[in-house]
């Protein structure tokens, strides 16, 4: 009876898991491409109506920032959207143009541009977070105490380190004993 038991949880367990990754993941990363899209179009929409400039550097920055956001979350692989916000880190021209829309911003008396250019990058940041919820509270931590262990383990200089000290320690005792043996004989009372 308990083998069955054990064998239906795992089985629960596994469906559990699957439901999760082949529905309800791709689901919660569509409703944020979903924002990606509504935020995209806004923005063209601002465009359309003369607020900002469809040739000027901050929208076709902020339009292509959107973009590849979109292509880099549509296969629903952590890694994949993991690999756009490495190389959007890394890519100090774009950082550039980014800093000078930032700068535009201050600038603008606009609030609708604001809130869009906000969004966007709020957007990004939640599915980053979503994206890397797993690592970094389950397999970060795992990997930190494996890598401890291991590095306690297979290390011979704190052993040596700690016999050293032992030794100091002993040595500091046995000259104590001698100082207060010492002083203890030659003390009268």
């Amino acid at each position: 009876m308990l083998l069955l038991n054990l064998l239906v949880v795992t089985v629960s367990v596994w469906i559990i898991f699957v439901v999760n990754y082949k529905f309800i993941q791709p689901a919660l990363k569509n409703r944020q491409r979903f924002k990606l899209y509504k935020l995209r179009d806004e923005l063209s929409i601002l465009a359309m109506q003369g607020v900002l400039d469809e040739n000027s550097d901050e929208y076709l920055t902020l339009i292509e920032v959107q973009n590849a956001s979109i292509r880099a979350s549509r296969s629903f692989m952590v890694t994949d959207f993991l690999r756009f916000l490495l190389r959007f880190h890394k890519d100090k021209e774009m950082q550039k143009r980014i800093s000078g829309v930032m700068d535009n911003l201050d600038k603008t008396d606009n609030a609708e541009y604001c809130r869009i250019a906000s969004d966007s990058f709020n957007v990004m940041h939640s599915i980053m977070r979503r994206d890397t919820r797993v690592l970094r509270y389950a397999f970060f931590p795992v990997l930190v105490l494996i890598g401890s262990l291991l590095a306690v383990l297979r290390c011979t200089k704190p052993r040596e380190k700690i016999e050293k000290k032992k030794g100091i320690i002993e040595d500091i005792d046995k000259d104590l004993d001698c100082l207060s043996n010492g002083f203890g004989r030659g003390c009268v009372a």
